[in-house]
């Protein structure tokens, strides 16, 4: 049970995570086929710079009603983003035309030398994963391109429950070479357990593996959930590594992340933008909208009428707080939130002309919220 009841974010960053499409290196037995495959179109260069730009837009018009502007992200994802033929390209485009964006990059690590010496000098930062069903020569590859990568990048150890002690050898290496890593449990991608463990979504972990989990994060100085055999039986790392606020205290781990009916910022430190769905929402695992409803902003081929909706908001001063429908928050737990006064939080990151209007608690059903899951699992069904 969640005992807390406000999180501010410490960072003033707004990031903008970017799936370039499903195509992927791996084929992990946990990862869905709306999160990888093989066979995704890859999208056009121009598409992507004339996206982009829209993007920046959107960026610095929130920015024009912050106290203080906000530090700016683009953090790529997939899939593998290295493996679409122009991520370089493009990359140069952003670095060149956007200064001021950062560029981060999620990657599962495997690529050569030639491939790494690009991620230095283009990419800011970000985060490698370690998969243990890949195979020695690969995770080799991760290891070694970790340890290079390790003064711009972290590592989230994917702890498989069946090569667990293979994935505590892996944080032991990390650490004694100075490699920021996070020990991951695996599960997430729904939130009944039985049916996301039947899928192979979620893993059941035995007694003496979540006792590892939780004397880990207790050495951190984190409180964590002390039943349960999966995800929920721990609670969950900020999946950036942020530091937020939780009730004043700074923190980067929540045993619980119910946040049901609390108002949410979500919107002021996250966009997702998912080219193969031609969708904006405003984060990737939460997804809801600037009408409290679990669906896209809009469409990316009609950036437009987002950028519009947006500033008709903001420039008559009065914008929507959304009010948390789900009992679950992934990525985005870490942002600013709070169950009964968002105000005063509001008010310290906001510009004083600005005010807001709570949007109307909206009933979330994970089978039929507009999700990325939904919307890429139906283009699959009407293309093959």
């Amino acid at each position: 049970m969640l005992n807390i009841e406000n999180i501010e974010d410490k960072s003033n960053r707004y990031q903008i995570i970017w799936d370039l499409g499903r195509r992927c290196s791996y084929a992990c037995s946990y990862c869905p086929p709306h999160r990888n495959n093989k066979w995704s179109t890859f999208i056009d260069y121009e598409k992507l710079c004339d996206t982009v730009d829209k993007v920046a837009q959107y960026a610095l018009l929130y920015d024009q009603f912050r106290k203080v502007p906000a530090m700016k992200k683009l953090s790529f994802t997939g899939g593998e983003p290295t493996v679409h033929p122009d991520f370089f390209k493009f990359l140069r485009y952003v670095k060149t035309t956007y200064p001021f964006f950062s560029r981060g990059l999620t990657t599962n690590g495997w690529f050569s030398n030639s491939v790494l010496d690009k991620v230095m000098s283009l990419t800011t930062g970000g985060t490698l994963s370690y998969h243990c069903e890949s195979t020695d020569k690969q995770k080799k590859q991760v290891i070694s391109n970790a340890i290079v990568l390790r003064e711009k990048y972290k590592i989230n150890v994917m702890f498989h429950k069946d090569y667990f002690w293979e994935c505590v050898d892996v944080c032991e290496t990390m650490e004694k070479n100075g490699v920021d890593y996070v020990p991951r449990i695996i599960g997430d991608d729904h939130p009944d357990d039985k049916k996301s463990i039947e899928l192979g979504y979620t893993q059941v972990y035995e007694e003496d593996q979540m006792k590892w989990f939780r004397d880990y994060w207790k050495q951190k100085g984190q409180n964590v959930a002390e039943s349960g055999n999966t995800q929920k039986g721990l609670g969950r790392p900020c999946c950036g590594g942020r530091c937020f606020k939780a009730d004043g205290k700074d923190s980067y781990f929540l045993p619980d992340t119910n946040f049901q009916g609390w108002s949410c910022m979500v919107n002021w430190y996250f966009l997702f933008i998912n080219s193969e769905a031609d969708r904006v929402w405003t984060h990737q695992t939460c997804g809801v909208n600037l009408d409290g409803k679990v669906a896209p902003l809009g469409k990316i081929s009609e950036f437009d009428d987002i950028l519009d909706k947006l500033g008709d908001s903001l420039y008559t001063r009065r914008v929507p707080m959304i009010t948390c429908p789900k009992t679950f928050c992934g990525c985005g737990m870490c942002i600013t939130k709070s169950k009964d006064n968002v105000k005063e939080m509001f008010d310290r990151h906001t510009v004083d002309e600005l005010d807001f209007e709570k949007v109307s608690q909206k009933k979330s059903n994970w089978f039929t919220d507009e999700t990325t899951k939904r919307v890429l699992m139906e283009l699959d069904d009407n293309q093959y």
